[in-house]
């Protein structure tokens, strides 16, 4: 029997760099991040859903609340003015307490998307005058969600 030779570390390297990356795939795989939350509701300006199609609303953490997270849950308004939160990939949104911005706007010249007629009052697209906060809970009342607006 002859004696076998050790691999080279030139040709042992892309071997060992494939395990290394397979390995941290797989760990990072069960994780995921921070619990999740489903968070869904409807949103209403003057009492009527507001039946757009084409807005977001989008939660902000509230660091002066304890909310931390760099993460900015978003959702799709649907034309019945519902909508459900998704973190990167992810549904829901973490516990704890957000700010809320919504948007909704009609386009009105297809060649320039900032040229847009607003579906709602503008200080709803910035967190910091919308007045909407929502505490993210992992057993949430069946209205919790929902974001009502003021028509004016």
């Amino acid at each position: 029997m002859l004696p076998r030779k050790a691999p080279s570390p030139r040709r042992a390297l892309p071997v060992l760099c494939l395990g290394a990356a397979l390995a941290l795939a797989v760990a990072g795989c069960g994780a995921g991040g921070p619990p999740m939350v489903p968070v869904e509701g409807l949103v209403t300006v003057g009492g009527k859903p507001l039946a757009s199609g084409t807005g977001t609303v989008i939660f902000h953490p509230d660091a002066a609340r304890g909310n931390a997270s760099k993460e900015e849950p978003r959702g799709a308004l649907d034309a019945e003015g519902r909508y459900r939160l998704r973190t990167g990939a992810r549904d829901g949104a973490s516990p704890g307490w957000y700010r809320v911005a919504v948007t909704a706007a009609k386009q009105l010249d297809p060649n320039n998307p900032y040229f847009t007629d607003w579906l709602i009052p503008q200080r709803y697209i910035d967190p910091k005058t919308s007045n909407l906060s929502v505490q993210v809970v992992e057993a949430p009342g069946p209205d919790d969600y929902d974001l009502k607006l003021d028509p004016k």
